[in-house]
């Protein structure tokens, strides 16, 4: 029993060791599965040409296992690619919704994704797809927490 704690323990120690912080994620309301959007450091700094790391959070089928986006998911849908690169930040757009950057930067010390929600610079915490098939969607819900005064905000966009 003392060899299966402590396997446990070093198990979650390396997992969290190569976890990410995450800035935000995708829901839709074709399943539970989420879309996460992790911070990608590099030696203790952001990396600036890959500065997410993407994957699947399976809550579904298969609870809590990932997935490595596809190609054509990369491409197309979840993917991102960098506008602009600064000192320790970056700007991104998103290959499903480009309209509107997002920029991953450091606030108060801790790593963050701004968007524009609603007129108001945010904390992006979750964008949500409402989908009537797995081709098409209806409207996506930007939502996340103002930064002028911790409000939670949203705004659904066509």
């Amino acid at each position: 029993m003392k060899r299966i704690i402590t396997l446990v323990v070093f198990i979650m120690m390396v997992a969290s060791s190569f976890a990410g912080d995450r800035l935000f994620y995708v829901s839709r309301n074709l399943n539970r599965n989420i879309i996460v959007y992790d911070l990608r450091l590099k030696n203790g700094e952001l990396d600036v040409d890959e500065p997410l790391h993407v994957y699947w959070y399976n809550q579904e089928h298969n609870p809590v296992t990932t997935n490595e986006l596809n190609f054509i998911q990369r491409k197309m849908a979840y993917g991102y690619s960098v506008t602009s690169k600064g000192n320790n930040e970056v700007k991104i757009k998103l290959k499903a919704y480009n309209k509107r950057e997002v920029k991953i930067c450091k606030q108060n010390g801790k790593w963050v994704a701004l968007a524009t929600i609603n007129g108001k610079e945010c904390i992006l915490t979750e964008i949500y797809a409402h989908c009537p098939s797995r081709t098409s969607c209806d409207y996506v819900e930007l939502r996340g927490k103002a930064l002028s005064d911790g409000s939670q905000t949203k705004e659904r966009v066509k």
